[in-house]
């Protein structure tokens, strides 16, 4: 109730305000903002203020656009505001595991709840902590005076500074943060921590210089940003080679030099992809096996320019039909063709088990017969039926799970041979090693496209291949490295998996994994999507129906 008529007041002054206002004389550049405007302006972030936030919105009656301005400007103390209340709810959780297993994986429960990167989350941790060693920078992000960005900003530049000096750049960028914009309040704090704290900042120089790293954020339109966290110096000698390299043109080159410096940029790599070797004739390394190269996924009709379906540049995301004609043209990218021209009565493909637009169930599989999910349970069933033929007894299957040994001899002889018989009468790859073949690996790898962890778009080829399924020495290797029990993993959320941090279940049949966190939450990760034509169709036909690609 008491807040109700704290609200009420500030709503109240607001609208006494506007009395005063509307008698006033017009407004112009001599005269001050409305009192209205002041008053809002004056307001703390808080609940009485988001109140009168929420009734202004829903009227939105007010002719008074200096008032506007100051309602943008309460919102974002509003916004400030919440940022340091999400903030110590981040640092609470983050005391409570302190010394714990669990406290090193906070990070990527954060993430999975927000549905956010691994890095976002990370920033919101790091920000709660850098908070607890500023009083004065929590203070101002209290009353949202603050944005989270300057907060990062403050608590980047005094990291690992002596905390007497530390505290000083604190209270001078809290304060000059307020006024000033991000990149402004960047410089004005270089110029402090230098001020207070040279041997400091140098020895940060030197930790920053080991956190060097390059980076692809994918955009709009079939177009990325590659970023490179690196010396300033060196920075400028890699910039000024592609500047001069840009420079050198013809009149007839009809490009714009941001354009030919982009272009030099790409060809530079290119043809290290191309060839093989750096221009210093390094040779460039295998992943699981294989060479890298640009991957996309088209079905046929895409090729033939048939249909205008989506493709799938792996590492990307989605491009048009034609991009990836042009690409498959070029002889730079390796084509993945996705047939649709699936016999009819066949097992449906991943897709159009997952495509909600679609109603086909999978068949069912013969009961008794494994689908590869459990180890022990091939086993089992191996044993019951072991290579060769040889049935084993009810009363020894019934006694319990029994250990298979060593591959029997003559092992490559097709009928004795397990791998050959999981193939056969399962339909499933596997190797009879704890590490995959390299037949085995570059399955997974076009299965999975990407980390499998929830949110994670980690191509697959920079990932780890995980046995979902811890392997177990007691078991015969091939009932655990098969394709069912394995997937790919980036190398933090391998560690993660291996910490115990979360869980996983892998549906060996529609390639669903389920993550449970110690918290008790429960997230879904499905397969990604190598082929859009039922989505397209689905779309087209909302859209307009009796869309035709052929017709476009």
């Amino acid at each position: 109730m008491s807040e109700n008529r704290s609200s009420a007041t500030l709503r109240d002054r607001v609208e006494a305000a506007r009395v005063v206002d509307r008698v006033t004389p017009g407004w112009s550049f001599d005269a001050s903002c409305s009192q209205a405007a002041e008053v809002v302006a004056e307001a703390p972030a808080g609940a009485d203020l988001l109140s009168v936030l929420e009734a202004e919105v829903d009227g939105l009656r007010t002719p008074d656009e200096g008032l506007l301005v100051e309602l943008i400007a309460a919102a974002e103390r509003i916004v400030n505001r919440a940022g340091a209340l999400q903030a110590a709810f981040v640092a609470e959780l983050m005391e409570r595991r302190i010394g714990s297993r669990g406290a090193t994986r906070t990070r990527d429960e954060i993430a999975l709840r927000l549905a956010s990167t691994g890095h976002a989350a990370e920033t919101l941790v790091g920000r709660a902590a850098a908070l607890a060693e500023a009083p004065a920078v929590a203070e101002t992000f209290r009353e949202g005076l603050l944005t989270a960005r300057k907060v990062d900003l403050i608590a980047e530049a005094t990291e690992g500074m002596e905390p007497t000096a530390a505290l000083r750049v604190q209270e001078h960028g809290a304060a000059y943060g307020q006024d000033h914009t991000p990149p402004q309040l960047r410089r004005e704090l270089e110029v402090a921590v230098l001020a207070v704290d040279p041997a400091g900042a140098q020895r940060e120089s030197e930790k920053e210089r080991a956190r060097r790293r390059v980076v692809l954020e994918p955009a709009r339109h079939e177009m990325a940003w590659v970023g490179a966290y690196v010396p300033a110096a060196e920075a400028l000698a890699a910039y000024t080679c592609v500047d001069t390299l840009a420079a050198d043109t013809t009149a007839e080159d009809e490009r714009t030099l941001d354009q030919r410096r982009a272009d030099v940029f790409v060809q530079i790599f290119q043809e290290i992809l191309v060839t093989g070797h750096t221009p210093g004739g390094h040779v460039l390394g295998e992943r699981h096996g294989r060479r890298p190269v640009i991957q996309i996924s088209a079905t046929v009709p895409v090729l033939a320019a048939d249909d205008e379906t989506p493709a799938m540049l792996h590492g990307y995301g989605p491009i048009s039909a034609g991009s990836a004609r042009r690409l498959a043209g070029g002889g730079t990218v390796e084509v993945d063709v996705r047939d649709r021209g699936r016999p009819q009565g066949s097992a449906p493909t991943l897709e159009e088990l997952l495509d909600p637009m679609r109603e086909v169930l999978p068949p069912r599989r013969p009961p008794g017969l494994p689908d590869g999910s459990e180890p022990a349970a091939t086993v089992a069933w191996m044993q019951r039926r072991p290579p060769g033929g040889v049935a084993q007894s009810p009363d020894a299957a019934a006694a319990g799970v029994p250990r298979v040994g060593p591959s029997p001899p003559g092992r490559g002889s097709g009928a004795t041979d397990p791998v050959v018989v999981m193939g056969a009468e399962l339909g499933l790859a596997c190797t009879d090693s704890y590490v995959p073949s390299r037949r085995l690996r570059a399955l997974i790898l076009d299965r999975d496209r990407t980390c499998c962890f929830p949110g994670c778009l980690v191509p697959a080829w920079r990932c780890q291949i995980d046995h979902i399924t811890p392997f177990d020495p007691a078991l015969p290797p091939w009932a655990q490295t098969v394709e069912t029990n394995l997937q790919t993993l980036c190398r933090h959320h391998h560690q993660g998996k291996t910490e115990r941090a979360f869980s996983v279940e892998r549906d060996a049949w529609t390639g669903v994994t389920t993550w449970r966190t110690r918290t008790g939450h429960v997230y879904v990760r499905v397969p990604e999507r190598s082929d859009f034509t039922a989505l397209s169709a689905g779309l087209r036909e909302e859209v307009a129906p009796g869309w035709s690609s052929a017709g476009q």
